[in-house]
C-alpha cells in the first residue's frame, strides 16, 4: 500500500461515530447467527406419518427415507417399514400428512399375480393439495399385494430423452406381514 494511503484510511475510520461501530458489530452478530442457524437446521424436516389401513387395520408409518426439498440432504430408516396382514383381494387406504399433500406424490406398489409372478403398479402422481386419501384395490380379488409404497416427490428433476423425471424426496413403506 502506497505510504499515506493507510494513514488516511485510519484517520477516517477513527471520524466514525462510536453508534456506527455497535451497529455493525451488531449487525455481524446476527447475519453470524442466522448462518449458524441456517447450517444447524438445513437438514431435512420430517414430513410425518402416512396411515395405512387394511383388513380392519391401521399402521401409522414414519418415513424409511425423507430429505430437503432438492433431495441433496437425505435420512434413511429403514426400520420405519410397517407391516400388515394382506391376503389376496384386500384394499389399502391410504392416507398421507398435510406436508405431504402439499407437494407432488403418487403410491408405488408389487403384488403376486394368480401364477404367483412379481408385478408392480403405479397411482397416478397427485397434483399438490388434490387429494391427501387413495384406495389400492387390485383388479383381480386372486392377486395379493406384497408392498405399498408413498412416495413424495421433490424439487430435484433428471432430464431424459423421454421427458423429465422428478426425485423421489420421501418415501413410506407398508409390505405383507
Amino acid at each position: 500500500m502506497p505510504e499515506g494511503h493507510d494513514g488516511g484510511l485510519r484517520a477516517r475510520l477513527r471520524g466514525v461515530p462510536r453508534w456506527v461501530w455497535v451497529a455493525v458489530v451488531a449487525i455481524v452478530v446476527v447475519v453470524a447467527a442466522v448462518v449458524v442457524a441456517l447450517v444447524l437446521t438445513s437438514g431435512p424436516d420430517d414430513p410425518g406419518e402416512v396411515t395405512f389401513a387394511a383388513a380392519g387395520q391401521t399402521r401409522q408409518a414414519p418415513p424409511t427415507v425423507y430429505c430437503d426439498l432438492m433431495v441433496t440432504d437425505c435420512e434413511n430408516d429403514p426400520s420405519a417399514v410397517v407391516a400388515l396382514p394382506l391376503p389376496p383381494g384386500t384394499t389399502v387406504d391410504v392416507t398421507v400428512p398435510d406436508a405431504v399433500l402439499a407437494t407432488p406424490w403418487q403410491v408405488a406398489f408389487a403384488y403376486l399375480d394368480e401364477t404367483g409372478a412379481q408385478q408392480s403398479g403405479r397411482s397416478q402422481v397427485f397434483a399438490p393439495n388434490a387429494s391427501g386419501h387413495f384406495r389400492l384395490a387390485l383388479p383381480d380379488p386372486r392377486w395379493r399385494l406384497q408392498r405399498v409404497e408413498v412416495q413424495q416427490f421433490g424439487a430435484s428433476q433428471t432430464v431424459t430423452p423421454q421427458g423429465s423425471l422428478f426425485s423421489t424426496r420421501s418415501t413410506w413403506v407398508l409390505v405383507s406381514g
